[in-house]
């Protein structure tokens, strides 16, 4: 009876534990997702990616982060067109600010929106071309106040 109860006592700690390791495991996967949706401003850098086509206006002072006006239009190289485009701002908390798939592929494609920035920072704006290419261009702002960390 005393052996049965160790058994038993041993199949409880095995089951405490094992929720423990499926949340570390999903917490580790989510780290490596995580990185991947929020690469430092070295990773877009280290890309190497070309910017021929990209038109960016961001303002080079902006008085706060709350909402900074950007405006790009990229055109497509050749007979290629653009399917997707993405927006990262590095040094938010979050960096991956838009990713946009285009439903009708487009030679020619513009947009506008406002920026809630953390830091003075650049702006990263990818295009995803039809054969799967990409191209990059990046513009900096300095900010005098900032938004992303007051809590808000």
């Amino acid at each position: 009876m005393d052996m049965h109860t160790d058994l038993k006592r041993l199949s409880c700690k095995r089951l405490m534990v094992l929720p423990a390791c499926a949340a570390m495991a999903t917490l580790r996967s989510f780290g490596a997702y995580a990185q991947a949706l929020n690469p430092r401003a070295q990773d877009l850098h280290n890309l190497h990616l070309k910017s021929d086509g990209i038109e960016l206006e961001f303002p080079p002072l902006a008085e706060t982060g709350f909402s900074v006006p950007l405006r790009a239009q990229i055109i497509a190289p050749n007979e290629l067109k653009v399917v997707g485009i993405e927006v990262y701002l590095p040094e938010n908390p979050v960096t991956q600010a838009l990713k946009l798939r285009v439903l009708e592929p487009q030679n020619r494609y513009q947009f506008s929106t406002r920026l809630r920035l953390a830091t003075s920072q650049d702006v990263w704006v990818l295009a995803i071309l039809s054969d799967g290419s990409r191209r990059a261009a990046r513009a900096h702002t300095v900010v005098t106040i900032s938004a992303c960390v007051d809590g808000s």
